[in-house]
């Protein structure tokens, strides 16, 4: 019942969006041209829209973690963001963000190092911050202690031997699965957390 939604505080409300849009970029381009088209009709939950979105959102996790329901390959999509966004979360103590901010935020840094790795354009990445902000979530924050991020990034399920595993776009509705040069994950936390 999508009419639950409205009894969510905003910010609750707003950090759901984030995973909406997670599934948009990363596994339906319907959801993604639903959630652009329609920003402004979906964030006052209009009924007829809120529903589509919510549909094609759990449609679309669903038949990944149908095809696979324990992490081993196509599931680990579902992580899009979540590299950074639990680095966030932890560098703060599970105190600042909310889990969609810190998702927002990290899927800002997927998608930035998306692009410096040759995978998509800088169209790819503006398109996915304006979609950001629609919708009122964060694309980079201040006041965060880089290192603890890192620090936490490496301790992450994603981390195989030391390694993270980064979920990246390879166009919209697509993505890989590779680890990154350490020194571009740096650059891409100093345009994201800034002092």
């Amino acid at each position: 019942d999508a009419a639950t939604l409205a009894t969510l505080p905003p910010r609750e409300l707003v950090s759901g969006w984030a995973e909406v849009i997670k599934h948009g970029l990363t596994l339906d381009t319907a959801l993604l041209e639903l959630l652009e088209s329609h920003g402004e009709g979906l964030r006052s939950l209009d009924p007829e829209l809120t529903v589509r979105a919510v549909a094609l959102s759990a449609a679309a996790k669903a038949a990944v973690v149908a095809q696979d329901e324990r992490e081993t390959g196509l599931r680990r999509v579902l992580n899009y963001g979540h590299t950074i966004g639990h680095g966030l979360e932890a560098a703060t103590d599970y105190g600042r963000f909310l889990h969609g901010e810190a998702v927002a935020i990290g899927m800002m840094g997927a998608a930035r190092l998306s692009q410096r790795l040759g995978l998509v354009g800088p169209q790819v990445v503006a398109r996915q911050e304006g979609l950001l902000q629609v919708f009122g979530l964060p694309t980079g924050c201040s006041g965060v202690d880089r290192r603890a991020v890192a620090r936490a990034m490496e301790l992450d399920k994603k981390s195989r031997e030391g390694e993270v595993r980064w979920v990246l776009l390879s166009g919209l509705g697509r993505t890989v699965v590779r680890p990154v040069p350490a020194a571009e994950v740096a650059a891409v936390l100093e345009e994201l957390i800034l002092p």
